[in-house]
């Protein structure tokens, strides 16, 4: 019984775990309120996950902070330009989808090829922001080749998000907001980072201790 409620037992784990996952979605939706800062926000957090609620390194607020400064001319960056192109290509589909001509059939897929890639790489882009320092237009290139050469797992998360975005709108109460995506993100960097993982690179390997990426300065 002492050791249940000791701070190296499971209930003191869990209730330290949970309150860290929704001390981060706090901030992260904190940090999405300009609305050009979700990118920046998402990969703050994702950062702030893996490292202090997982690895159990740094303090939550002061981590998210970091990343998210470290990420905020990128994410701000990526999400202006995956709004613009969204909006865009939903628009070009409405259009098409009100013409039956032949050619709007052709640009009707093209559109849709083109939202598809889109995201594939918007799945990874956030995570591989926070883990690698590359302009955009190369993290969107190996966001995109992690989604292709791991695609069983990108299918786990397209499917994975999707339900838990239905299950916040329709199945869950309005304040378990407040954990939902932290809980996602916590669920899902296990999948994220086995994909990242061959792309990391590699820290001096302490005799004795497994390799493992280098993902802290």
């Amino acid at each position: 019984m002492n050791q249940l409620f000791s701070t190296e037992g499971i209930l003191y784990k869990f209730l330290n775990t949970t309150g860290n996952i929704i001390l981060a979605t706090i901030l992260w939706l904190v940090g999405c309120i300009p609305v050009v800062t979700i990118g920046a926000s998402t990969a703050a957090l994702y950062y702030t996950v893996v490292k202090s609620v997982r690895r159990e390194v740094g303090y939550v607020h002061s981590e998210f902070w970091r990343g998210y400064k470290l990420n905020f001319k990128k994410g701000v960056a990526a999400t202006v330009l995956l709004l613009a192109l969204g909006s865009v290509l939903g628009l070009e589909m409405r259009m098409v989808l009100q013409n039956s001509v032949e050619v709007s059939r052709i640009w009707y897929s093209l559109c849709g090829l083109l939202i598809l890639l889109m995201v594939l790489v918007t799945l990874y882009l956030f995570p591989v922001m926070s883990r690698f320092d590359m302009k955009l237009g190369r993290l969107c290139m190996l966001s995109f080749v992690i989604s292709v050469r791991y695609w069983y797992i990108t299918a786990a998360l397209a499917a994975g998000l999707v339900a838990v975005a239905l299950a916040q709108l329709y199945l869950l109460p309005l304040p378990l907001i407040l954990l939902t995506p932290g809980l996602w993100c916590y669920a899902s960097s296990y999948l994220v980072e086995r994909a990242m993982k061959p792309y990391m690179p590699k820290s001096p390997k302490p005799e004795g201790e497994e390799e493992t990426g280098n993902w802290f300065d």
